[in-house]
């Protein structure tokens, strides 16, 4: 047994479907957890000015994170790793690596320091709809929250070269930990501490989220850390980089405040209800569109670094007919299904009908938007991996403005659910774009595969929705659905009449994709894997430092 999980934590993992594969389980663990984490949330506080005032102390610590960590990991530190991984050696890559690492730390205890500090300032401005208790609150969850950054940050440093390295187990765990920390704080911390209880949930979730990524290290010594300095020149490439992503970054984090003090000044609850819907749309989207995003990054990466355009091609169609083929009928599904959604996760406790009715309306319009969405993150990573952070920066600026129009326009009329609307105009607007300028800049991406694979998977979705709806309006008059396992029964159906369809019809379209997932979910679970040369002795003499 501890052979096998030694192989499986330690051990490379080859294939793009494979490595989407680990991180996407993983990615539906967590999103599971997500949903407990969600409805344990929802039905101790419901759609309270406790529950916006837990979310709303998100905003800052959040920015700190997203400003710092995700414009360097994503568009500078992995493509500069890789290429030191492949031009310069594992010595000169793990010097560099030590360098960011030591920067990242040091810059995210100042940042989160001087948000422990200032937030009687700053938020403010960012809550305007909040009376002064819920203020108050929102401040002291925002202090205890200001830890979490740093374990975060650390964690994805790690991660980075991790996912560089091609090996994925500890970096797609790292989020299911996550999760837990937050469930235990809400769960055991809660019922003494009230809402605090779960903000310091955030912190233990952090803190392990890193141990779990650092618990990889051994595979990778990094040797003794630097003081931190930019004097190396990965270093400064990494910075330069970074820049515009970072500016992007800034942008939408902008966005996410400008939505926030809008959702304060509609009604109490808003904001735990927009939150709560854009989690159970996040669920497809990062079990899917994030996961291919993150396996194929390194692919992309790799292949502009020795200019092997028909591999960067390859990585980038393959990866966007799967997420194609699972996000369509996700949509569908979403739609098809969203009140039994929202009833199944979150309706319990504390969270009313009222909340109930809002929260499905809301997830309505998100659920429109899901395959932009979805495609987002990997079009976005195509731009990072040929080292051009510039493009996706001035498209996200177009897609913000858009969002903000129609975030004031239909406010008014739709309430929280003008939000929702908004937010998917933008994430429409951005995925065209991306995608044009990708093509205009790069050529012909392909043969016309994604295309063909969308027509493909359209069909069967069709065939899913056609057999679906009638099962799921059969199965409303066979249960009066005032229970959650009525309800559960009616969704249950509902899926296995529609995924019958689907597949069935897939198969009989011939789609590639559906052959592909079969037989990497084989190769995955049935292959013999042999340890790499000198793996055991690695592992051996980490344990004994």
């Amino acid at each position: 047994m501890m052979y096998w999980f030694k192989k499986i934590w330690n051990g490379e993992t080859d294939g793009l479907t494979a490595a989407a594969l680990i991180i996407g389980a993983s990615s539906l663990a967590s999103r599971l957890l997500g949903l407990v984490r969600d409805r344990v949330l929802a039905g101790t506080f419901g759609a309270s000015t406790s529950l916006d005032a837990y979310y709303a102390a998100f905003r800052l610590p959040d920015t700190v994170y997203n400003l710092i960590i995700l414009g360097a990991i994503s568009a500078g530190f992995i493509p500069v790793f890789t290429d030191y991984l492949e031009s310069r050696g594992k010595e000169q890559a793990a010097k560099l690596a030590g360098q960011v690492l030591t920067i990242v730390g040091a810059c995210l205890a100042v940042a989160s320091a001087l948000v422990a500090v200032f937030a009687p300032v700053l938020l403010p401005p960012i809550v305007p709809g909040f009376d002064a208790e819920t203020l108050a609150k929102t401040i002291d969850l925002t202090r205890v929250m200001s830890i979490s950054p740093v374990f975060l940050g650390l964690s994805a440093v790690i991660g980075g070269v991790m996912q560089s390295m091609k090996r994925y187990v500890g970096f797609a765990l790292a989020p299911v930990f996550y999760n837990l920390g937050i469930i235990g704080g809400a769960v055991f911390l809660a019922p003494t501490y009230g809402i605090m209880g779960a903000a310091i949930g955030v912190v233990i979730g952090a803190g392990l989220h890193f141990l779990i990524q650092a618990s990889t290290l051994h595979t990778f010594p990094l040797g003794r850390l630097p003081w931190p300095s930019f004097s190396s020149a990965g270093v400064r490439k990494i910075i330069a980089l970074m820049g515009p992503r970072t500016a992007a970054l800034g942008v939408s984090q902008v966005n996410l405040v400008f939505l926030l003090a809008i959702a304060t000044t509609i009604e109490p609850g808003a904001v735990s209800v927009f939150n709560l819907a854009t989690n159970l749309q996040m669920f497809p989207v990062g079990l899917v569109g994030i996961s291919f995003a993150i396996a194929a990054f390194p692919a992309l990466s790799r292949a502009h670094a020795v200019e092997d355009d028909d591999g960067y091609r390859s990585a980038l169609s393959s990866a966007t007919r799967k997420i194609l083929f699972l996000i369509i009928p996700a949509m569908a599904v979403f739609i098809l299904l969203r009140a039994q959604i929202v009833r199944l996760a979150l309706g319990d406790g504390q969270f009313n009908w009222n909340d109930t009715i809002r929260t499905v309306d809301t997830l309505a319009w998100f659920a429109v938007s899901l395959v932009a969405q979805s495609l987002i993150p990997l079009l976005a990573r195509a731009f990072y991996a040929l080292q051009d952070t510039w493009t996706p920066f001035w498209i996200s600026i177009a897609s913000e403005v858009v969002l903000i129009f129609f975030a004031f326009t239909l406010r008014e009329p739709f309430g929280v659910m003008g939000l929702a609307m908004a937010f998917s105009a933008s994430a429409i607007v951005q995925c065209v774009l991306l995608g044009f300028f990708l093509r205009r800049m790069f050529g012909q991406l392909g043969k016309g595969e994604s295309l063909i694979s969308a027509y493909k998977t359209s069909i069967a979705t069709v065939a899913l929705c056609s057999a679906a709806f009638p099962v799921r309006q059969w199965l409303g008059t066979v249960y009066d659905l005032q229970t959650t396992w009525q309800v559960a029964l009616q969704t249950g159906g509902t899926l296995l009449a529609g995924g019958i369809a689907f597949f069935v019809t897939a198969w009989l379209v011939r789609s590639p994709e559906l052959v592909e997932f079969r037989m990497a979910a084989a190769k995955r679970l049935f292959k013999k894997t042999v340890l790499a040369e000198g793996t055991e002795e690695a592992s051996g003499m980490a344990k004994s430092r």
